[in-house]
């Protein structure tokens, strides 16, 4: 996936202060993210990602979308597209 550009961005997420970039799994980059509430109360935060060419051809194909999540306790995420116009 391609870090994207959203809308309305509020602000830019970097690495982590203890971020080792000479871990070869661990390449990490600026995260532009818009802050918006939540329906449930607190913040959110979205961020925009696009599909390499070669992923759209296994997403079309019918290979999940898998999400990490750094850590040992999983917060509440979602993945979802916007319809056209929405963006």
């Amino acid at each position: 996936m391609i870090i994207g550009r959203i809308r309305g961005a509020t602000r830019e997420l970097g690495k982590p202060v203890d971020w080792d970039e000479n871990h070869p799994d661990q390449k990490c980059g600026s995260l532009a993210i818009v802050d918006v509430p939540a329906s449930q109360g607190g913040p959110m935060m979205i961020s925009a990602w696009f599909p390499t060419p070669d992923e759209v051809k296994l997403l079309q194909a019918g290979q999940p979308v898998y999400l990490s999540v750094w850590g040992t306790a999983h917060p509440p995420v979602g993945l979802w597209v916007p319809a056209m116009g929405e963006e």
